[in-house]
């Protein structure tokens, strides 16, 4: 049986953290130690520091840095796997925070990129999750961050309308229309 831990190892290692310039100005190599703490958290229920996370792929300045799009590839598999409610909701959080970032950093490792488009395209690959999240969770608040994150990545707009009338009374009032 695949733990949620085996689902985000497998995503970490996709990946060359430490050709990546973290948001805390040193190598991205400490990440894949961070996310692995992350996702043990979310697997026990514990309490999840998104915000400690997510300074390190957006700066201060709301800007996308380079480990984002691989960040947020190791959200979605976290989210993949059967997390805790207040956990997901958590992950959810963090994955519309990284996507809500304006720009990307000036930095040439960026040159050329387009970091946002990688990002929604990390979410796109997974993003049945978030419609079955906005479908079956028991939490209005995870249902919401759902729901948001595939406005915000501009998903085919008659799809959402179709979800958006299923979940009907499960989305809050101000999402429903």
């Amino acid at each position: 049986m695949t733990t949620q831990l085996e689902l985000v190892e497998m995503e970490i290692r996709r990946h060359d953290w430490s050709a990546m310039l973290c948001g805390c100005r040193e190598s991205g190599g400490h990440l894949p130690a961070l996310l692995l703490e992350l996702a043990a958290q979310a697997e026990e229920g514990a309490g999840i520091d998104y915000e400690g996370v997510a300074r390190h792929v957006v700066s201060p300045a709301s800007m996308f840095l380079e480990p984002a799009p691989p960040v947020v590839a190791v959200i979605m598999a976290v989210l993949a796997s059967k997390t805790p409610g207040y956990a997901r909701v958590a992950c959810l959080q963090m994955l519309l925070f990284i996507l809500s970032a304006d720009t990307q950093a000036p930095v040439p490792a960026l040159e050329g990129r387009d970091v946002a488009a990688e990002c929604e395209a990390e979410v796109r690959r997974r993003m049945w999750n978030l419609y079955a999240e906005v479908l079956s969770s028991e939490s209005i608040d995870a249902r919401s961050h759902a729901y948001e994150i595939l406005m915000l990545i501009g998903e085919d707009e008659e799809r959402v309308e179709r979800l958006q009338a299923a979940a009907g009374e499960r989305l809050p009032w101000d999402l429903r229309s």
